[in-house]
């Protein structure tokens, strides 16, 4: 029982910190280079969108397999600021539904909150939008985008429908720092007793994190990325388990797969998110720290 209750513990660690590193972050003619400027140009003109993300890990540790699994649909107005987001989370034999809102409100941000269909709200009046970046998925793609490297085209696929042209890249060591930054990660683990520097040293020297592109060929708009973030999560867990006392080798834990895929849509084409009056009646609650 016991080590089953460590590797649970472990596996928050572990779920905290790839759903901040994968929010954080997701054609013509010309260099792969000419493409990504032209890209993130494309990409800032964008006023609303849609996306879907799914995202796997498995762990083993103690001789005990884990699995968890994040499923959400969001759309999302960047002026003013609204969202809409429906999860799903599937760890350790549970399933956790969540809707989530935001929306800017004068000059401030609130966020509101259910895990029971909408029987009971929660929700959290924030005074900078910072908070919710990792939920951004244009901020994210646009951060991906300006720090990934050594794009190399691989192929032409179909996504939502068109022609799109893959790249892979990596995002280098040197750059994470950026990317980990903007994610929120480290105030994601301080939630869960890890101190703000001890936190922020764990993001250091990671490695590179592979990552795949595809540009739609007609609006050369990104319209979907792929992060493979299992050998960057080895190295995180097994400072998490420093922080903690132990080592890798000593728990038995191997990080097996960490995979993540956004896909984009509906640019320019999301409709008013009407908050529900339910949760506009809500109570004050710390959703986030």
């Amino acid at each position: 029982m016991r080590k089953m209750g460590n590797l649970k513990k472990v596996l928050a660690i572990g779920l905290a910190a790839v759903m901040t590193v994968g929010f954080a972050a997701c054609s013509g003619g010309g260099t792969a280079e000419d493409i990504m400027k032209t890209a993130q140009e494309k990409l800032a003109d964008i006023k609303s969108m849609s996306y879907d993300m799914d995202m796997t890990m498995t762990m083993t540790m103690q001789g005990q397999s884990m699995e968890s699994s994040t499923k959400g649909t969001a759309v999302y107005n960047s002026d003013p600021m609204a969202m809409k987001m429906d999860m799903t989370v599937e760890a350790a034999g549970q399933s956790v539904a969540m809707q989530m809102y935001a929306a800017q409100e004068g000059d401030n941000y609130v966020m509101y909150m259910t895990q029971d269909g909408g029987a009971t709200w929660m929700k959290q009046t924030l005074s900078d939008a910072a908070q919710l970046e990792q939920y951004n998925a244009q901020a994210s793609m646009d951060l991906y985008l300006k720090s990934i490297d050594s794009f190399k085209e691989a192929g032409t696929e179909k996504i939502n429908g068109s022609d799109a042209v893959k790249y892979e890249g990596v995002i280098a060591n040197d750059s994470m720092n950026e990317v980990m930054a903007a994610s929120g990660a480290a105030e994601m683990l301080t939630q869960i007793g890890i101190s703000e520097s001890d936190a922020a040293a764990m993001y250091q020297d990671l490695g590179d994190l592979p990552v795949s592109i595809w540009i739609d060929k007609e609006s050369s708009i990104p319209v979907k990325y792929e992060m493979d973030m299992t050998t960057m999560m080895q190295t995180l867990m097994g400072k998490v388990l420093e922080s903690m006392g132990a080592s890798a080798d000593e728990a038995g834990l191997t990080v097996d797969k960490v995979f993540m895929t956004m896909t984009l849509s509906d640019f320019n084409n999301v409709e008013n998110i009407e908050i529900p009056e339910a949760a506009k009646n809500a109570q004050e609650a710390a959703l986030l720290q």
